[in-house]
């Protein structure tokens, strides 16, 4: 089933105002540019956003910076966090979920202030959103239950029948479909009840989608014609987008393509109109598969490629694989048969580096994330047993001190904590031991298992996994046997790293150098795995692609602190560059992309600078030294 859902819309937009009449817009919006900048001019803008909202997302967006900026000039306290949390919605529509959050953030800090649990529910509700689109379905189904439980404790009806919805919209992305279905019937009930028509579209549009899922066609199709019916009177040029959309998803499933081709053309037409390219990329995806199913495939495959560029843009490393896997197909029925092994060993790549979740980590790393996360907690609850001991042995000594008996007692209390101590540092010790030699395991299995590899890219891709490996392992190395069982000294490691990439790779010291600038400082453990992978897959990068044909070079590493207190790295090479470089041109981005993932979660974002060699350069705000 999934292949066919692969283009659905990932999430639904906030319920909004109900446009008005054109002429209504119009005259509204000239009224407002000929008003003096005071607060009346502020609520006619807010007033107009409500109105763009479902006509232009683009010139909604422009209208409500327009507000927000007059509010914040005038102070109009009252006002600016409900710009902000509109304007949260506003870039969250738009695929812009960073600049979202961080709107949504500033109102939430506000109204929780404020102690305004309404706008506070509101801001859940959009929130709840922007982590759907993310894929972190876990999250927004909490901020859902969130907004819930705030529209129940003020007894707000149609809040409550808007979060069961959201609730059943989060269910389903996270494949819960019969729960969903259960959340999404009762506010469909309840909207019903309430006669509010525009928020029954709305919940008929999900329990549409949450039937087809399961399979029941007809009963997705009534709702999803019903959901479109009522958006059409009420003229709703976005929602009626994404019901075409919708619809046209059940007509793919039934397989009435010439009915589902119609809809998404007509709601790609009208996304673009409207400035909704999330919904656009979802249709020119849906409109591709829609050929390919009809065998047209020629006609398919500049929609394929469209949105491979589209996809690529979003960084949505699932959309990309689903459309390397139809571009195989694509080519393979056209007779390109070249194309069509690269896009499928594109796709089967990627495929094995991901986890069927949101993740979007390569299996050996999250393997060993794993691994981590549990020595951490052993190491933290060792930790906690020894504070225990501590407090207890002090209070014994207190006691014992103030009555003068207890000589005898404070010295086998005070032997048998450190006998537990150096117990526990054995232990901890240990744990890292044990995690180094499981590391070493997979490196020789991965090495074996090269032995027997013929094809030139599979015996690649091995062989950056085993130096990804070997890059973990030396940090536990690093960690049982220093003095400090919860840092590492960078100094040391990196140059040890550098041997062990110069040795894999084969170069000799004579022809390629490695040189290092490198900052005295200790790094926690959690910073120096994610830091030691990132600086192997840079390296690894120079030392393979920078010096062809027995060129000589060298390599640059840096680390340090700025001014400004973030963790700075820099690896260069004075080799051929990018462009010299064939062999980079034509291989995988999982590199890139992994090097990408790992300095998000250390809020960094790499850059590559222009000039001579390849370079680049992180600055990370996440660090932790020790």
């Amino acid at each position: 089933m999934k292949a066919f859902i692969s283009y659905a819309l990932a999430a639904f937009l906030f319920p909004g105002v109900a446009a008005s009449q054109k002429t209504s817009l119009d005259s509204l919006a000239l009224a407002v540019q000929n008003l003096p900048d005071d607060t009346a001019k502020i609520s006619r803008l807010f007033e107009l956003s409500d109105l763009l909202y479902n006509s232009d997302l683009n010139q909604e967006g422009v209208t409500l910076k327009q507000g927000y900026y007059l509010a914040k000039k005038l102070k109009a306290g009252a006002w600016i966090p409900r710009f902000e949390s509109r304007l949260g919605a506003n870039f969250a529509n738009s695929g812009q979920p960073d600049s979202a959050l961080h709107y949504l953030g500033l109102a939430r800090t506000t109204f929780e202030g404020q102690g305004n649990d309404k706008e506070l529910a509101g801001v859940f509700t959009k929130m709840r959103w922007v982590y759907n689109y993310l894929g972190e379905y876990k999250m927004g189904l909490d901020y859902a239950y969130r907004a819930h439980a705030i529209y129940e404790k003020t007894g707000d009806q149609v809040g409550i029948a808007l979060a069961n919805n959201y609730i059943a919209e989060m269910l389903y992305s996270q494949e819960n479909f019969e729960e969903a279905l259960v959340y999404g019937q009762k506010a469909y009930d309840q909207f019903k009840k309430l006669g509010r028509r525009e928020d029954i579209a709305f919940t008929a549009q999900t329990l549409g989608d949450i039937w087809l899922q399961l399979a029941e066609y007809d009963k997705a199709l009534a709702y999803q014609n019903e959901a479109l019916g009522i958006r059409q009177q009420l003229n709703q040029d976005i929602d009626i987008a994404i019901s075409l959309n919708s619809r046209g998803n059940v007509y793919k499933f039934m397989e009435r393509y010439p009915e589902a081709l119609a809809d998404y053309q007509l709601s790609m037409k009208m996304a673009d109109a409207v400035g909704f390219p999330g919904l656009a990329q979802a249709c020119i995806g849906n409109i591709g598969q829609v050929y390919s199913f009809l065998g047209e495939y020629r006609r398919a495959l500049p929609f394929h490629l469209k949105n491979r560029k589209l996809v690529a843009e979003m960084g949505d490393l699932t959309k990309a694989g689903e459309n390397m896997e139809m571009l195989a197909l694509t080519y393979h029925h056209l007779g390109q048969n070249d194309s069509a092994y690269y896009f499928q060993k594109l796709y089967s790549d990627l495929r094995d580096s991901l986890l069927p979740e949101e993740t979007r980590h390569s299996m050996a790393e999250l393997q060993t994330m794993y691994e981590t996360a549990q020595r951490d907690a052993k190491i933290a609850v060792q930790a906690g047993q020894i504070s225990k001991e501590r407090t207890r042995f002090w209070a014994t000594a207190g006691g014992l001190l103030l009555a003068l008996l207890g000589g005898g007692l404070l010295y086998r209390l005070t032997k048998q904590l450190r006998q537990r101590n150096q117990e526990k540092e054995f232990l901890i010790k240990e744990i890292h031991h044990r995690v180094k030699n499981n590391l070493q395991v997979l490196s020789s299995l991965l090495y074996l298992q090269s032995k027997h590899i013929k094809d030139d890219a599979a015996l690649d891709a091995v062989r950056e996994g085993q130096s990804r490996v070997e890059a973990m392992g030396l940090i536990h190395q690093k960690l049982y046997m220093g003095e400090n069982l919860a840092s590492v000294e960078m100094r040391d490691y990196l140059h040890n790293l550098g041997n062990t990439l110069l040795d894999a790779c084969r170069l000799d010291e004579d022809r390629v150098k490695i040189v290092y600038h490198l900052e005295p400082m200790h790094l926690d453990v959690d910073t120096a795995i994610p830091l030691g992978l990132i600086i192997n897959e840079l390296v690894t990068n120079s030392l393979k692609y920078a010096f062809p044909e027995g060129r000589n070079g060298v390599v640059e590493v840096s680390l340090w602190k700025n001014a400004d207190g973030k963790l700075c790295l820099k690896v260069a090479d004075n080799g051929v560059g990018k462009d010299g470089a064939p062999e980079l041109k034509n291989s995988t981005s999982f590199g890139t992309s992994l090097v990408q993932l790992l300095s998000k979660k250390l809020k960094g974002t790499p850059k590559v600078l222009d000039g001579e060699g390849y370079a680049t350069v992180v600055e990370f705000e996440r660090f932790k030294e020790a």
